[in-house]
């Protein structure tokens, strides 16, 4: 019995250190072998056929919030209105921004309209609804915040104007 028990873990240690390699041939065919088929063939991993099922690992962010505040080369640009638009008073106006890289959970966004936020706190919104504007014209920014509301980027000037109905 003890020769048997052995002899199941030596081989199941050796299934284990055994490596696989897969290799599309100039055939298109694809074939898995336990040699590399070239000197810079790296293993492929293979999840095991039964066992005990292990939880999932929790999927790391591709930005951190530190990392992104320390970069601090946020790009954010006004995309409506467009420079020069004119928007008639009493229709729905949007104002829409661009973040790149993306805006991070915790990052939010300040729409100034002249110089004045537009909504009562930051959002993290891409577009929002402007209130009603007289007929005029109006210069609109967008900033990006971190989570501690210190801006980190702010958009070009975008000028626009709305007139009568």
């Amino acid at each position: 019995m003890r020769v048997l028990l052995a002899f199941v873990l030596l081989w199941s240690g050796c299934a284990i250190a055994d490596e696989v390699y897969r290799h599309v041939g100039l055939d298109g065919v694809v074939r898995y072998t336990d040699k590399p088929p070239d000197p810079h063939a790296r293993p492929i991993q293979l999840e095991p056929l039964s066992g005990p099922v292990t939880a999932a690992k929790p999927r790391k962010r591709f930005y951190s919030p530190a990392a992104l505040r320390a970069a601090a080369r946020f790009a954010v640009s006004v995309e409506s209105p467009t420079p020069g638009q004119v928007l008639r008073a009493g229709t729905r106006m949007v104002a829409a921004a661009s973040v790149m890289p993306g805006l991070v959970e915790g990052f939010s966004l300040r729409y100034l309209l002249d110089g004045r936020s537009v909504t009562p706190a930051p959002t993290d919104e891409l577009s929002i609804l402007l209130p009603d504007l007289a007929p005029g014209e109006y210069r609109l920014r967008i900033a990006v915040l971190d989570p501690r509301g210190q801006e980190l980027a702010r958009s070009e000037e975008t000028v626009f104007r709305v007139d009568a109905p």
